[in-house]
C-alpha cells in the first residue's frame, strides 16, 4: 500500500489531497512488485509520498475475506489490481 498525492497533471489535482493505492502484484520478488507499482502509480498521475506497507501473500492469506479472495483471484489473472482509496482536500 503506497500512500499519495496527485501530480499537477492530475485531473483531480484541485479536488484530492491524496489517496492510499493497494497493489496486488504477481512477480519474483517484493522489490520487482515495488518496481511495477511505483512505475503504474506514477502512469496513473500519483505521486508517491511514502511506501505504507508490502508483503507477500496467498490465498490462505483470505479464507475469511470473501471480497480479498475476489481481488487475490482476480491478480491471478490480470497480474496487476490496484484499488485506490482517494481523500479530499479541505482547502476550499
Amino acid at each position: 500500500m503506497f500512500h499519495v498525492k496527485p501530480f499537477e497533471n492530475n485531473p483531480d489535482f484541485t479536488t484530492l489531497a491524496g489517496a492510499y493505492i493497494n497493489c496486488w502484484i504477481v512477480s519474483n520478488t517484493i522489490l520487482e512488485a515495488e518496481k511495477i507499482a511505483a512505475t503504474q502509480i506514477s502512469e496513473l498521475l500519483w505521486e508517491i509520498i511514502n511506501l505504507e506497507e508490502g508483503y507477500e501473500i496467498t490465498e490462505k492469506y483470505y479464507i475469511e475475506d470473501p471480497k480479498g479472495l475476489e481481488v487475490y483471484n482476480q491478480v491471478l489473472i490480470d497480474k496487476e489490481v490496484y484499488t485506490i482509496h482517494t481523500y479530499e482536500n479541505d482547502e476550499e
